[in-house]
């Protein structure tokens, strides 16, 4: 299976994807903890980019779409490995829908960027930790140029958005105790690989 983590910077995913790595490992689970941006050298490169200001603009927004795109690929045989058999189970800290959602410059559309996604596995379950702009914007480092608020405001409506059109997406609120995401987390995974 392929079980993607998704939120604004600031929601937990991090936290959130090793805990539930954790969990399913000591459940005899073959896990494996991936992360995009990823440590390839495109990964390397969208890392950089990620801290410029310039990374904003309307040309390096859709440069950054066309990097995380060639990122995801890096990973599309793994994935599609584990999607296979529920004997290996990879989970994700972002996916696809990122790009969905966070490049949302004007010149850039949701068309376009599934477009360049298009080879890019699906999740079978993606698990959207879900809290106000304002409320992450006090857990951020503010390290990435995305984290202020107005932006991070749009992205949360796009990720809403997406349960208008996307399958297989379950929002849980990223506001309660780190114990209480990890057992509804847990209680979501769960039902799906029917323990």
């Amino acid at each position: 299976m392929y079980i993607v983590l998704e939120g604004i910077d600031g929601a937990g995913k991090s936290t959130q994807t090793q805990l539930l790595e954790q969990y399913l490992t000591k459940k005899g689970y073959n896990t494996k903890k991936i992360v995009e941006p990823t440590t390839s050298s495109i990964g390397k490169l969208i890392r950089q980019q990620l801290t410029n200001p310039e990374s904003t603009n309307d040309i390096n927004q859709q440069i950054l779409t066309l990097l995380f795109a060639a990122d995801r690929l890096t990973l599309k045989k793994e994935i599609n490995e584990a999607k296979n058999t529920k004997e290996k189970i990879i989970i994700s800290d972002r996916s696809f829908y990122s790009s969905i959602c966070y490049q949302n410059n004007p010149t850039i559309t949701p068309e376009w960027v599934r477009l360049v996604n298009q080879h890019a596995p699906r999740p079978d379950l993606t698990i959207l930790l879900d809290l106000t702009e304002k409320e992450a914007i006090k857990r951020c480092d503010k390290e990435e140029v995305f984290e202020n608020t107005d932006f991070l405001e749009k992205t949360r409506k796009n990720y809403l958005n997406l349960l208008k059109t996307e399958e297989h997406i379950e929002v849980i609120d990223a506001t309660q105790t780190l114990q209480e995401i990890q057992e509804k987390i847990i209680k979501t995974i769960n039902e799906k690989l029917g323990l």
